[in-house]
């Protein structure tokens, strides 16, 4: 049987270095990285990527420029789903979103939280022992969770408003 990867490269010499042996497929000009490298590098970015506020929307605001949070971030950092976290939205439990953009898609608006806003309820569900074993066997409406986090949402306001 013959080889002819090495018969060509007897005549034609060997093959240039930007293509693999034997191949028309061009041999990457990047480095090669490996899972640690990628872990390093994501960990240069970002504290922890699994935190809550490892990636932030900044938006211009008020003639400077805010933190914005969606959703999934206040899920993350109450440790609960997004979706409790629309159920209780549209419940009442927290109170609706005080910033709102339009969606990509026919689907909805985006909510938009502050960095101020995530770490109240974060600070109020940690009080009220939201945080302590199972959150399923923990009632949020046998908490004063609710008009808490609408307090601070207030106080929050008044003080953005008065700034």
């Amino acid at each position: 049987m013959r080889d002819w990867d090495s018969e060509f490269a007897g005549i034609a010499g060997q093959p240039p270095t930007h293509f693999y042996p034997g191949s028309t497929r061009r041999i990457s000009r990047r480095p090669v990285r490996t899972q640690t490298d990628l872990r390093t590098t994501a960990q240069d970015v970002y504290e922890d990527p699994d935190r809550w506020d490892a990636k932030p929307q900044v938006k211009p605001f008020n003639g400077g420029y805010k933190e914005f949070f969606g959703i999934g971030a206040v899920a993350k950092a109450l440790r609960r789903d997004s979706v409790t976290l629309r159920k209780w939205e549209a419940g009442g439990v927290i109170p609706k979103a005080t910033y709102v953009i339009s969606g990509k898609t026919a689907n909805g608006n985006r909510r938009l939280y502050t960095r101020e806003q995530i770490e109240v309820m974060v600070r109020i569900a940690g009080e009220e022992g939201l945080f302590d074993g199972d959150p399923r066997g923990i009632r949020i409406t046998d908490t004063r969770f609710t008009e808490r986090v609408k307090e601070a949402f207030e106080a929050l306001r008044q003080k953005e408003a008065a700034a």
